[in-house]
This record gives structure tokens, sequence and C-alpha cells, in this order.
């Protein structure tokens, strides 16, 4: 997966980032071997505001952006705290054959690189969910443990995802220890048998500051509910074409979790006098503002969020006050405790529209562009999936014409192939929303038939499936 990480968007805009600051301190490490202990902020996550342009014009209904910038440090010297990981797999039937001997052999790969001072759970879920192994220091008694339940795992049943992500949290949360980076890892590759619990228990992990990495594999499991999952609380999302990729996401994720800077990050928007802030995926209303949960963020990472805003008209020559950015997060690294930055962003009202085009930052400009065309994706997959080709095809055809008008203005190759994937889509649209109406007519059917196991959603063509999945983990990629 590329370094930023994406924020879902149903219908509008966001990205996030995270730069390199410089910071280092000294301290002395505990005897207990958590991080290093400094007094006061070492500054090793910083924030920048600033808008896409520095002048709107005078009297008139103004849209811009305003990018927001996280910066966060490479690792100082020390001692990386100890992490808390949950690993949540699916065993059902669909995972038999070569799917489930990845899937064992990505957490055997991903134990084998965890020391004693982290801990470890192992959740499976099929027609029910079970607790293999508690959560437990990964000794080396603990290391044959997990090694023996890794070995018996087999592919049954149906799927109980639900119960699964129940027991993950129940167990992260089990192995927290002071200072730990928690996490759960989920992957399934099928549609749950009842997802009806899943809203509550994400809401749970959010509460509990637990973010969950989710794994999509193949093309049958529902990829806005995982996306979901990962947005909300803070997580990544992949798509997996094939069950060879999940040692490599596992991999990687241990990876991050030993490199992480910051943990629980949240950032609180509030907009200022006569500007309204766009709705944004991943984020919640607050006030007159908007609120989220952004997870950890991991050394050398850029996040960059690209949020969307409306300004009313204004005198010529005023000062208008766009919005106020808070980020409050956890030291990970230096012992420093919860911590918090504040970000402001202004513009100027000019009536010269020359002025007001020179203003503009073409690479904020672009980034805004992206993360509307890459919204545009998202917006317009979900419509699809919805049945409602109509819709779909009219986001798609919007975005379409936005993204040549900024391609006309900055000749960028991103926004380029952002361009070709609007068109790719467009092509596919009719296929997503035929397989969703066959799949309403066998809901309809089931709903006044005498009961059984709910029907899988159809899904379309495999290629069509691939390509959507892969669009759509990109677009949430940049877009968050």
């Amino acid at each position: 997966m590329p370094a930023s990480r994406a924020l879902a968007r149903i219908g509008l805009t966001l990205t996030l980032t995270l730069i390199t600051a410089a910071g280092a301190c000294s301290g002395k490490k505990s005897s207990t071997g958590s991080p290093l202990q400094v007094s006061g902020d070492p500054h090793l996550v910083e924030l920048a505001v600033e808008p896409t342009a520095d002048r709107v014009l005078a009297e008139q209904v103004g849209e811009l952006a305003v990018r927001i910038r996280v910066s966060a440090a490479k690792l100082p010297p020390g001692e990386r705290p100890p992490l808390d990981l949950a690993l949540v797999l699916d065993t059902s039937g669909s995972m038999e054959g070569e799917a489930i001997e990845a899937e064992k052999q990505a957490a055997r790969d991903l134990v084998a690189r965890l020391t004693p001072r982290d801990r470890v759970s192992l959740v499976i879920f099929h027609s029910t969910a079970e607790v293999l192994v508690p959560a437990t220091p990964v000794t080396d008694a603990a290391r044959q443990q997990l090694a023996k339940a890794i070995d018996g795992i087999t592919a049954r049943g149906t799927t109980d995802l639900a119960s699964g992500l129940a027991l993950g949290i129940q167990q992260a949360q089990a192995g927290r220890v002071q200072g730990s980076i928690d996490r759960i890892v989920l992957l399934g590759d099928g549609v749950p048998n009842d997802p009806a619990p899943i809203p509550g228990l994400v809401a749970q992990a959010v509460s509990l500051h637990l973010s969950i990495t989710t794994l999509g594999l193949g093309v049958e499991f529902d990829p806005e509910l995982l996306g979901k999952i990962a947005t909300d609380t803070g997580g990544r999302y992949h798509y997996l074409d094939e069950p060879a990729q999940v040692a490599g996401v596992f991999e990687d994720e241990l990876l991050k979790m030993r490199q992480v800077i910051g943990k629980n990050l949240a950032l609180n928007l509030v907009a200022g006098p006569g500007v309204i802030l766009e709705p944004m995926g991943g984020f919640q209303p607050m006030g007159n503002g908007l609120y989220a949960v952004l997870g950890d963020l991991t050394a050398g990472e850029i996040v960059d969020v690209v949020v969307p805003l409306r300004v009313a008209g204004r005198r010529d020559g005023a000062t208008v006050e766009l919005l106020d950015a808070t980020l409050t997060f956890e030291d990970a690294t230096m012992g420093a405790g919860a911590l918090r930055r504040n970000g402001f962003a202004k513009v100027k009202s000019d009536a010269d529209p020359a002025a007001v085009a020179a203003s503009v930052k073409t690479a904020i400009a672009i980034a805004r562009d992206r993360a509307r065309a890459n919204s545009a994706i998202l917006d317009a997959i979900a419509h699809a999936r919805a049945g409602d080709l109509a819709g779909a095809k009219a986001i798609v055809e919007t975005a379409i014409a936005a993204t040549r008008a900024a391609l006309n203005e900055h000749q960028d190759p991103d926004l380029q192939r952002d361009l070709e994937k609007l068109e790719l889509l467009r092509t596919d649209l009719p296929e997503l929303a035929a397989a969703a109406m066959r799949a309403l007519e066998v809901q309809k059917a089931y709903a006044t038939g005498a009961g059984g196991a709910a029907p899988a959603p159809a899904a379309a063509p495999a290629d069509v499936e691939r390509r959507t999945r892969a669009m759509h983990d990109e677009a949430l990629d940049t877009v968050r």
C-alpha cells in the first residue's frame, strides 16, 4: 500500500499524509523496558494548516479547500514500545485450499517476528468464533502453543465475522500493557452471516482506541464493509486478489506497528463564521465542525487531510477565518503522554480575479482535485452496488468533466491516471448495478420464503469485480 492512508469518503473529499519533522530527546529507559522517558513535549508530531489559495473573490460564495498536514519525526533512539496484536482469521468453508494455507503460513511468519515483549492472541471465525490462543506474551512456550493452534486450523462452516470481531476486541483489550501499540488484524474472504452487530462493535473499538486493519481476499467479500471498519477505527484496508499477498500485508502491518510515533490520533475541525465544511467519510459531525479518528502515525509517514469547504461572500479586503484544527494524540516513543496540536487557516477576500487566481497553490490544488476524483469513484461504486445506476453514472460523468478541467489547468500524471480510472469505471457500472439488482431480487425471494440462511449478494463478473475492488482500495488510500 502507498504511504498515505485512505479515509473512506462516500460522496465527498478527504486526504491524509504525514511529513518528517526533526526531533531528538534524551532520557532514561525504564526498568520495565518501556520507551524513553522525557519531561515535556518532544515535538515528534507537528501540525500545519494551509488553504489551497490565499485569496477568495469578494462578495461571492467561494469554494476552496484546506490542507491539514500532520508531521511525524523519524524514530528517535531507544527501545520500541511493546506490541499488542490480535489476529482474527476467517476459517470458513470458502477459505478451503490455497487461501487457508496462505493464511496459516502468514500467521506463522508473523509470530516468528514477534519478541517476548510483545503480546499476541489468535481468534478464528467460521460458523461461530473461537479464541485459539488468548492474549499472551510471545515466549518460547507461547510460540509452541501458537504453532500447534495454527497447524490445526481447517476451513469449515459459514462466516460469523461479527463474533470473530467481538472476540478480537476482547483479546486486544486483554493484551494491553502500559504504552503498548494495540492493533486488530482481521482477514475475511466472504460476506458475514449477520452484519447487524458490526457497527456497534466498531463503535466499541473506537471507544477503546483499538485500530482495526482489514484484509479482504478474493471477489466475494464486502469491500465497503471492510473498508468502513478500517476507516472508522483509524486502521488500514487492503484488497488482496491472491492468497500469496497475505504474508506481505502481515509483514507490512508488523513493520508499521514497530515504527509508530504517535498513537490514537484524532482530528477535530471547527468552521469559522460563514464557512461550511463539506461532510467527509470517516468524519462525524460535532457542533459546527467535524471529528475523526485517525489511528496511529508511523515514522516518516506523510498524511495530508484536504478539507473542502464553502465560504460566504465577504467585502473586499476582509480576513476570512476558515477553520480551526485540533489534533490530539499520545506520544508512542518518548513517554510524553497525551499531547495536542492546534492549527488555524485564513484567507483574504479580494475583488481582483487575477489576484485570486495568482494566489492558488498548485500542489495543494492538485491534491484537492485528486481527492475529489477518488471520492467520486467511491461514491459511484457505492451507488452502483445499491442498484442506482443512474445516480452512479451522474457522479462519474460530473467527476470526469471536473478532472478533465483540472488536467487542462494542471498537467499532472496522477490526475491523468484518475481520469482513466473514472472512464474505466464508467464502462463497468452497468455490470455492478445489474449484480446489485439480482441480489435485491434474491433478497426479496428470501424475505418471503420459508427461512434458511440469508443469501450471499450477487457479484459482477470476476474481471469487473477485481478491477472495481482494486480501484476501491486505491481510491480509499488516496482520499484518506
